[in-house]
């Protein structure tokens, strides 16, 4: 580990500084994990013609200069926190297209990502435990309210963005819902999987994989209802629930069952993105929590 997580008196720009390392190895590692059904990965671009492995390399390249920022603003503000996240992910976003030539390969994690990182710097701020629990409360508290500003308001709108015609089609509060909530996909689901996965022995990769599948059987992935609306939804959670059956990652079947999953989901145009960007959430708040078991 490096000794820089050991340090008791890590000031803030350190502390930044590591908890932005830790952010953008999540993200990384969620991409290069395989197989992946539907996600682009190093060995497939899944269900994307517009992106390829690189196109993910430049684009956590480009953002990555801005997760420090994140856990700044969670340490030096208490109030604005959504506010002040949002103007600095609008810059972040525009570099991001800039990187990609246009393609939207991030936002979704982008998102997590600073909240994630106003949380972490939080709880520094407050001397809280770097955990879970508390990393989910204040990201409670920091998004209330941000599925009746956004979405249920849109009734009203006539121009409308992908997740609030979702919302009012099938009544699913994606992004919005889930971190308003605290994360429960991640917190329920993602984590137990993923931590109970390297207990048995896999590595970080089958881990990784393992909790892709739990939670693409688990959420109402906004992603998939885009392209294929509620029969695809339906068609990914019961494959996923299939390959859990099998044994996920821990056994030869349910190995192939995941690749197989992943001609199917090529072949449908499926891809779970909204559940990648959980997978990697997922990583990145259990690097924390290692974090703050050291300081």
């Amino acid at each position: 580990m490096n000794s820089v997580l050991l340090d008791k008196d890590l000031d803030i720009k350190e502390f930044a500084k590591t908890t932005a390392q830790i952010i953008i190895e999540g993200m990384i590692l969620e991409v290069i994990s395989h197989p992946s059904p539907g996600l682009v990965s190093p060995f497939s671009n899944g269900s994307h013609r517009d992106m390829d492995y690189n196109t993910f390399l430049k684009s956590t390249a480009a953002l990555s200069k801005y997760m420090s920022e994140f856990v700044s603003i969670g340490y030096n503000y208490n109030e604005g926190l959504l506010q002040r996240i949002r103007e600095v992910g609008i810059l972040a976003e525009k570099d991001m297209f800039k990187a990609t030539n246009g393609i939207n390969t991030q936002k979704g994690i982008l998102f997590l990502s600073a909240l994630i990182g106003v949380a972490a710097g939080r709880c520094r701020r407050l001397g809280t435990t770097l955990d879970r629990y508390n990393l989910s409360n204040i990201i409670k508290e920091t998004t209330k309210g941000i599925v009746e500003r956004e979405l249920k308001s849109a009734y009203s709108k006539k121009d409308l963005t992908n997740g609030e015609r979702l919302y009012i089609k099938y009544g699913v509060e994606g992004i919005r819902g889930e971190v308003e909530n605290g994360l429960p996909t991640v917190i329920k689901y993602g984590l137990p999987e993923f931590e109970g996965a390297l207990k048995s022995g896999l590595n970080i990769n089958d881990s990784l994989i393992n909790a892709l599948i739990v939670i693409i059987s688990k959420t109402d992935d906004t992603t998939i209802l885009n392209r294929k609306g509620i029969a695809g939804l339906y068609f990914a959670k019961s494959m996923a629930k299939n390959a859990i059956y099998l044994g996920l990652m821990k056994s030869k079947i349910g190995r192939n069952y995941i690749e197989f999953m992943g001609k199917m989901f090529i072949n449908k145009n499926i891809s779970p993105g909204g559940s990648a960007d959980l997978v990697a959430a997922t990583y990145i708040i259990y690097k924390l929590e290692k974090l703050g078991e050291c300081i």
